[in-house]
């Protein structure tokens, strides 16, 4: 039987500084379908869901990649009210085979998918219906018990450099076109990096499970700075003007100098934060596993908070009609993205999408510029049960088309 375990709404507050692997490393079979994180004694952070992954899509330049439960990776041709077509799909190798991922692959020179498994692999991408080829896959030897990569690579195109977290501890970064790992690769800390690290001007910010926020030098390996916080840093920092805003499972999001780390600001929520805050520029919006979108100002101020009624764990995505979030119960909730109260509804619409969790972060043409003035008027939405949809927000909310990866066919 599956047990579910949701947040509580006034979870302990327990610092992780100090933990180490053999407290609370995660067993490579998961057994437990959850989404929460329970801190107290016996209980350690759990993905939830099964080895296979959360069925992880990410949109760029009219394809839709998506990491399948299936042990794929498929190419999907978005053709809007068309429907869907698979361009290619890709299985790739291992003694068990490739097992899927937590999170979505990262586009660039290459499409580099970061592997249950825990290989990171860069696809070359077909063309002329050729076949997809493995680039280079790291680490270049398979061993026993390799630790699987939770969070989905950060790639810095402009200094070619790809970096992921392991649940080993490490965060890894190589030559993204060779492969080739960087001198001082892995950094090592005292939890497992299920954070997904942001990379930008030769640093890479990310968060670990021993509590601590870094800001490490893509050169040589050194820490620029690091913050220690009160409990797991699993969410995807952002990057806001001068700020690095990221959220604890002490329950605190916190906005740190991006180039020293001195805390400028924090905010407590009623439970952890899984989910990247988004950014319009202005507004800092930020999703909680309270329930919550909390809409902030500059200085942390709180403006809004609306309640979608069920967890939050993937990563929101700003369209024009405004944000889109989507909570663990399988339901897709519009919110205004503006400085004003609205009241108690910031709710522009909402549909419940499937019976399956929806867990892998949001994925949108414009997804990687929150702050991008050309915003699409669609979210790509990966769930647990292997299917992808496009649902487009205009004057309402509708799915255009569906796709189950199992089937390989359409879906309703």
């Amino acid at each position: 039987m599956l047990l579910h375990i949701l947040p509580s709404r006034n979870p302990p507050a327990v610092p992780v500084r100090g933990w180490r692997r053999s407290q609370i490393a995660l067993p490579v079979l998961l057994a437990l379908l959850a989404v929460a994180l329970l801190l107290a004694a016996g209980c350690r952070p759990n993905l939830g869901a099964s080895t296979q992954g959360w069925g992880a899509v990410v949109a760029d330049n009219g394809v839709v990649y998506a990491t399948t439960l299936n042990g794929q990776v498929y190419a999907l041709d978005d053709r809007g009210v068309d429907g869907v077509n698979t361009r290619w799909q890709s299985t790739l190798p291992g003694d068990d085979g490739f097992l899927g991922s937590y999170n979505p692959p990262a586009v660039g020179q290459h499409l580099y998918v970061a592997g249950i498994d825990g290989f990171l692999y860069a696809l070359r991408f077909p063309s002329g219906g050729g076949p997809v080829d493995i680039v280079w896959r790291n680490p270049p030897v398979e061993s026993e018990d390799m630790a699987p990569l939770v969070g989905s690579p950060g790639l810095d195109e402009a200094g070619g450099i790809i970096a992921v977290g392991s649940e080993d501890g490490g965060l890894y970064a190589y030559n993204a076109l060779t492969g080739e790992g960087l001198q001082w690769s892995p950094f090592r800390t005292e939890g497992e990096v299920w954070s997904t690290p942001v990379l930008r001007r030769g640093v890479a910010y990310f968060g670990s499970q021993d509590g601590t926020v870094y800001a490490l030098n893509l050169i040589d390996g050194t820490v620029a700075w690091e913050y220690e916080t009160g409990g797991a840093v699993i969410a995807k920092p952002l990057i806001h003007d001068d700020m690095l805003i990221v959220g604890s499972f002490d329950r605190k999001l916190y906005a740190l100098g991006l180039n020293d780390g001195l805390l400028r600001w924090e905010f407590e929520a009623d439970n952890w934060w899984w989910a990247a805050p988004v950014s319009t520029g202005r507004l800092i919006m930020a999703p909680s596993m309270d329930g919550s979108v909390y809409g902030l100002d500059e200085n942390g101020i709180l403006l809004w908070q609306h309640d979608v009624g069920a967890p939050i764990v993937a990563d929101p995505v700003l369209l024009e009609r405004g944000l889109a979030v989507a909570s663990v119960d399988g339901k897709l909730t519009v919110l205004r993205a503006t400085e004003t109260d609205h009241g108690p509804s910031q709710e522009i619409a909402s549909l419940t999408v499937g019976e399956a969790e929806i867990k892998a972060p949001l994925s949108s043409w414009s997804a990687a510029g929150s702050g991008d003035a050309n915003r699409p008027d669609s979210v790509y939405i990966g769930s647990d049960d292997g299917t992808v949809r496009r649902v487009q927000v205009v004057s309402g909310i509708n799915i255009l088309w569906c796709y189950d990866t199992r089937e390989n066919s359409r879906c309703n």
